[in-house]
C-alpha cells in the first residue's frame, strides 16, 4: 500500500474517532444536565414529621407549672385583756392630835432669832490697799515707737477678782496720745496678780488703777 492510500485511511479513521468521542461527550453532559434538573424538581425529604411535632406540643402542654397555692392571711390574734389587779391602799391609822400655839412670842417662850447673814456687796468695791503686784510679767516696748525715740506712758482701769487675778481692762487715759502704748500695757496688766482686796473677813472683787511707763532711758 503506498503512502496517499495510508494517509487517507488514517485520515478517515481519525475523523471517526473524533466524532466518536464528541458524541460520547455530548452523551454525557446531557445526562449529567437531566439528573441536575431532576434532583432540582424533588422536595427536598423532611426529616421531622409533623405527627412528631404535635407529640412534642402536647408534651409541653402536659409539662405546664401549675399555678402556685394561694397564700391564706394567717389570722390575727387579738389581745387578751388582762384583768386589773385593785392596787392596795395603805392601811389608815388615825394618830392623836397636838395643838400647839402658832405664835411662840404669845405663847410666852424664848424665840431664837438667827443672825443676820452678812450681805454680799452688789458690785466691786474700791481697791484701798497697797496697789503693788505680786506677780507680773514687763510689758514690750513697741517698735514702731522705738524706732521713732517715743516715750510715754498709760492709765488703766482694771477689776481684781478675789482670787487675784484682772479682768475687764480699760485704757483710761494715755500719752502722748492713745493707740501707741494701750496695747502692749493691756497685755502684760491681763497676766499680772494682786493681793484681793478683803472685806468683812472675805475677799472681793475691787477696781483699781494703775500707770504703766513707757520709757526708753530707763
Amino acid at each position: 500500500m503506498n503512502t496517499p492510500v495510508r494517509f487517507s485511511v488514517s485520515l478517515v479513521c481519525g475523523l471517526l474517532a473524533a466524532v466518536g468521542l464528541f458524541l460520547l461527550m455530548h452523551f454525557l453532559v446531557s445526562r449529567g444536565e437531566a439528573g441536575v434538573e431532576a434532583q432540582r424538581r424533588d422536595p427536598l425529604p423532611q426529616f421531622i414529621r409533623m405527627e412528631e411535632q404535635k407529640e412534642i406540643v402536647r408534651r409541653r402542654e402536659r409539662e405546664k407549672p401549675e399555678p402556685p397555692e394561694e397564700i391564706k392571711p394567717i389570722p390575727r390574734l387579738e389581745a387578751m385583756a388582762t384583768p386589773t389587779q385593785p392596787t392596795p391602799q395603805p392601811p389608815t391609822v388615825d394618830l392623836p392630835r397636838f395643838d400647839f400655839p402658832t405664835d411662840l412670842a404669845l405663847a410666852g417662850l424664848p424665840m431664837a432669832v438667827p443672825p443676820p447673814a452678812p450681805s454680799a456687796p452688789s458690785g466691786p468695791v474700791a481697791y484701798s490697799q497697797s496697789l503693788t503686784p505680786i506677780s507680773q510679767v514687763p510689758p514690750q516696748y513697741p517698735v514702731r515707737a522705738r524706732r521713732q525715740g517715743i516715750s510715754g506712758w498709760v492709765r488703766l482701769e482694771f477689776i481684781v477678782n478675789p482670787d487675784g487675778s484682772v479682768r475687764d481692762i480699760s485704757v483710761v487715759e494715755a500719752e502722748p496720745r492713745k493707740g501707741i502704748f494701750d496695747q502692749e500695757a493691756v497685755r502684760a496688766l491681763s497676766r499680772w496678780r494682786f493681793h484681793p482686796q478683803m472685806q468683812d473677813g472675805q475677799a472681793v472683787p475691787a477696781i483699781a488703777t494703775i500707770t504703766i511707763v513707757f520709757n526708753l532711758e530707763g
